[in-house]
């Protein structure tokens, strides 16, 4: 299928219309012997009978996993990846981490006998009263330690996925992130006691906050991650909301999966945005800062494909949707073809949230 020549072909990823270089084979060698970055892969189900929003299937997990083991990626645990960023140690090329949120029942079922026989590490962020209450298509914590003996990291989910947003309007601000902080301190008591892992890792529900909201989380003593695209590095893991690539059935193709996989950070030094939440129709605009002249990058936004995007002055962009972002949440993602590394990309997201006439969305 793949032919010999430097014919192009367009791959649909995640919305985004890529010029992709159809000659070279996806990772067959390392462009480099290390790097300064990784890449964090989110899943939810592995079923065939879930929600398709946060479910893969068992087919296209085992594809996944087996292309990472096909095409020479490195999985590492997510906290040697943390490691590794904070003191700025070189990481192999094309090493991703696996992750899963929500402590499935299919993850045990389905995803741990693929995982096994690769030998792959990976994490899960637990909301611990699911648990608690053995809540139908959920683990329990015998099953959660189990996982444990084959290298598995437990993490923090909160307590009762809440969303970190939505503030009752009888309640005060402090009121309110004094609540947030008992349901992630309440959590990682929880997963402390029952399988002694204390990482201090936390995920976002419905990867949904405000500047307010992860700065208090990093006050607590917490490293958040995020459910916005692109690949991690030191920077992007101390901003509070680190990236992961988020699959589900919308997004199962190999080639999408393999472009992610392979990404690179976007060399931003700063980005200015007026909010990250609103409350009524609006167009963002986003001023990204480049470390150093990379040329123009392609943005594409949730729904309307290929947005506008400005040079304002050396090495800064505007970039703008092209009508209203959608109510509930949106992305503006951007790419850049890396030079001189084919098929590789530096991918960057940022997440919209609008309320609906003033009030919050109902979750599909």
């Amino acid at each position: 299928m793949v032919k010999r020549t430097w014919a192009r072909m367009f791959a649909l990823v995640n919305g985004l219309l890529i010029m992709v270089n159809a000659q070279m084979a996806f990772g067959v060698e390392n462009v480099a012997n290390s790097v300064n970055h990784g890449v964090i892969l989110q899943y939810h189900h592995v079923a065939d009978d879930t929600p398709a929003a946060t479910s893969v299937s068992r087919d296209t997990f085992k594809k996944h996993m087996e292309l990472l083991r096909r095409e020479r990626f490195t999985v590492w645990p997510l906290p040697k990846l943390v490691e590794a960023l904070q003191q700025g140690r070189k990481i192999p090329d094309k090493t991703v981490v696996i992750t899963f949120d929500d402590a499935y029942s299919s993850i045990y079922r389905n995803a741990l006998p693929v995982l096994r026989g690769y030998n792959f590490p990976f994490t899960l962020f637990v909301s611990t009263d699911f648990v608690d209450r053995r809540q139908k298509g959920y683990m329990n914590w015998d099953q959660l330690r189990e996982l444990t003996k084959y290298d598995a990291t437990i993490a923090n989910h909160t307590k009762s996925h809440l969303h970190l947003l939505r503030k009752p309007e009888q309640v005060t601000q402090i009121q309110w992130l004094s609540s947030l902080r008992e349901e992630l301190d309440g959590a990682e008591a929880c997963i402390k006691r029952e399988t002694g892992q204390h990482w201090r890792y936390f995920a976002f529900p419905y990867g949904e906050a405000d500047e307010g909201i992860i700065q208090a989380v990093k006050a607590w003593g917490y490293l958040g991650f995020g459910q916005q695209s692109g690949a991690v590095d030191k920077r992007l893991l101390a901003s509070g909301m680190a990236p992961r690539f988020p699959f589900n059935k919308q997004y199962s193709d190999i080639n999408d999966f393999l472009i992610k996989a392979s990404s690179l950070p976007m060399p931003i030094t700063s980005e200015k945005f007026a909010a990250v939440v609103f409350d009524k129709a609006v167009i963002p605009a986003l001023d990204l800062t480049f470390s150093y002249d990379m040329g123009k990058p392609n943005c594409f936004a949730s729904g309307q494909g290929a947005i506008k995007v400005e040079l304002l002055r050396k090495n800064i962009y505007r970039v703008e949707a092209n009508q209203f972002i959608p109510i509930g949440r949106s992305r503006y993602n951007c790419t850049i073809m890396a030079a001189g590394k084919p098929n590789r990309f530096h991918w960057y997201s940022r997440m919209w949230i609008r309320k609906e006439k003033n009030r919050w969305y109902e979750e599909p």
